[in-house]
């Protein structure tokens, strides 16, 4: 008889010892978890600072950008202009040149005609000192002439270069600024691609930590989840509480909510838990109803062929289990959602997170 009793206080002890190293085991797996979701944030943080960080350089960098296309434009018309000066002054340099040749050429060439002929027909040498001296000047008025414009047109050419060395370096200057930007901009990209990578992980992270307090939750056989998740994307088109039926006319109390989705939409579990029904209901077409641990829900007006999940089936927050029908009393497709604490029904919203 001792015996027996000893088998038995070990067998109990082993019981109790394995809860607890579960227990004890999912704590440390939630504190772990908790721990990845902050440490995930925290690299977030530093990495959305990054990235804003290196935003400013490229919205610094795209200004110098636009600051040196502006100059560079300037730069082009200016160069243009010169262009055009220096092709005037080459044909004021030509033309002024044909008229001091075509001078010239009358003096030595004519001989006593043109310019020797009004020197020689003097008549006296004073009237030829004068008469030459005229000569003189107007020979030297062109040749003063003529030297203005080739100065001018030297000047042109070296305003032109000037111009265009000027240019060159503007375009070098932008093509730097081009290339740095560019690296600016992929950086950016990296940035942004390793913050979308920590969102995924976040949100992957999330899901685990509501899943794990969603396990002790259920193992406690207290409700410790917060809020539950929408089972459906839809308003919601007829609260808790006493109404009038709308298929039989009845004032009676609506012991859910139902909310409006349309035909074949997804139905996910609201938390995790445990499958404990999974039938046709009378008035409420195919019904599914899952244990939470303190909170029990019930999702009606499904389709059976549509049920992906079986009495005792453990599922997990946001899983599928049907699709949105018309099954049962129904006035038009629907999920018909309640939610039971300590065996009565209570008002779902109050457990919902405000849309």
């Amino acid at each position: 008889m001792k015996r027996k009793l000893l088998v038995m206080a070990l067998a109990v002890s082993l019981v109790f010892s394995g809860l607890t190293v579960s227990g004890v085991h999912a704590e440390s797996k939630l504190d772990q978890t908790k721990k990845a979701l902050q440490d995930i944030r925290s690299q977030k943080s530093r990495e959305q600072a990054n990235l804003e960080q290196v935003k400013k350089q490229l919205d610094d960098r795209k200004q110098k950008m636009n600051e040196l296309e502006k100059q560079l434009d300037e730069q082009n018309k200016k160069v243009e202009k010169a262009k055009k000066d220096l092709q005037q002054a080459e044909k004021d340099l030509n033309l002024h040149a044909a008229i001091f040749k075509q001078r010239v050429r009358e003096i030595y060439i004519k001989g006593d005609m043109g310019y020797m002929k009004a020197l020689f027909s003097a008549d006296s040498f004073n009237e030829f000192l004068a008469r030459f001296e005229t000569i003189r000047l107007i020979v030297k008025q062109d040749r003063t002439l003529l030297n203005h414009y080739f100065e001018a047109r030297e000047q042109k050419e070296k305003d032109q270069q000037t111009l265009l060395a000027e240019q060159n370096k503007l375009k070098e200057e932008k093509a730097k600024a081009d290339e740095e930007y560019q690296k600016i901009a992929d950086l950016v990209k990296q940035h942004e691609a390793a913050l979308s990578k920590l969102d995924d992980q976040e949100e992957a992270t999330q899901e685990e930590l509501d899943k794990i307090k969603s396990e002790l939750a259920f193992s406690s056989g207290v409700w410790q989840g917060g809020y539950l998740k929408w089972p459906c994307n839809g308003p919601v088109t007829s609260p808790f509480g006493v109404r009038v039926n709308p298929v039989t006319g009845e004032t009676k109390m609506h012991e859910g909510i139902d909310i409006g989705c349309s035909m074949g939409a997804p139905i996910r579990a609201a938390a995790s838990g445990r499958v404990i029904e999974n039938r046709p209901s009378n008035g409420y077409g195919w019904i599914v109803v899952i244990d939470h641990g303190g909170l029990v829900t019930l999702y009606a007006h499904m389709y059976g062929n549509t049920v992906t999940v079986n009495v005792g089936d453990r599922v997990y927050a946001g899983q599928k289990i049907a699709e949105v029908g018309n099954n049962g009393r129904s006035t038009g497709p629907h999920l018909h959602f309640e939610v039971h604490k300590n065996g009565q029904p209570v008002n779902p919203e109050k457990y919902l997170p405000p849309r």
